[in-house]
């Protein structure tokens, strides 16, 4: 999926983590916020890509870190007949496991943990991470530059919004972090290239066999992929809908 695919659907999926989770209503924008951002992740280990390239230096080293990472994992896990079919094990290997999922989740828990601030740069990074790649994405919307101060300004009113509004428990943004991580990969696994889902397991001799779906599609030239996105974008706004308390008559 293209990286502002991601960050609707993760919006989606935050959304529902703080409507059935949480106990604020401030918990649906916060954990929609979070999950755009954490939907971004697992491709964290392209530096080409969108999201690698959304935060300027901080996410280009980032990213050349994890894929290095991701090399050195996959020549140590890989099995004898993957490692001579000579693949980089770079993009989609490591951050797209399910143990990536976790570690992602962890991360954002043990940040948040020091609220109020740990949830405020938990909130403003992956807020800012998703509403860059956004940015990025509206051609046709202004200069990029004004796109990007617009989205940088968002980050800054939702993380302001985590230190003074309640709800956004250390747990919850954990939560939030690793389902938006899930949802990244079982995006890709709508492609036709597939992700590792077995990893560190084996399936069919392959440590790093590429799960796709029966009915997979190409990234960016799906039809079914720009319904997904604006479904996605639809109905987070009707979850914050349903999440407020009605006010009682009289």
């Amino acid at each position: 999926m293209m990286g502002s695919s991601h960050a609707a659907t993760g919006v989606l999926t935050g959304a529902a983590v703080g409507a059935l989770a949480g106990s604020e209503v401030t918990d649906v924008v916060l954990c929609a916020a979070v999950g755009a951002g954490a939907a971004l992740l697992p491709d964290l280990d392209e530096p080409g890509s969108t999201v690698g390239r959304s935060l300027g230096v901080l996410s280009e080293k980032t990213s050349a870190g994890l894929r290095g990472l991701s090399r050195r994992v996959y020549q140590a896990t890989g099995t004898d007949y993957e490692l001579r079919a000579g693949k980089d094990g770079g993009h989609r290997h490591l951050t797209h496991t399910i143990p990536a999922v976790l570690v992602f989740g962890l991360l954002g828990f043990l940040v948040a943990v020091v609220a109020p601030l740990g949830t405020a740069v938990v909130v403003f990074a992956m807020s800012a991470l998703g509403a860059g790649v956004v940015a990025r994405s509206l051609k046709g919307w202004g200069a990029l530059r004004k796109r990007e101060a617009a989205a940088a300004i968002l980050a800054v009113i939702l993380a302001t919004t985590a230190v003074f509004a309640p709800g956004g428990a250390p747990w919850l943004i954990g939560v939030t972090v690793a389902v938006g991580s899930l949802t990244h990969i079982l995006g890709d696994w709508l492609t036709r290239s597939g992700v590792p889902l077995a990893w560190p397991l084996k399936h069919r001799g392959k440590r790093w066999w590429m799960f796709r779906s029966p009915v997979a599609f190409h990234t960016g030239k799906s039809p079914v992929e720009v319904g997904i996105r604006w479904a996605s974008l639809l109905a987070a706004p009707v979850l914050l809908l349903v999440s407020v308390p009605a006010v009682p008559a009289g």
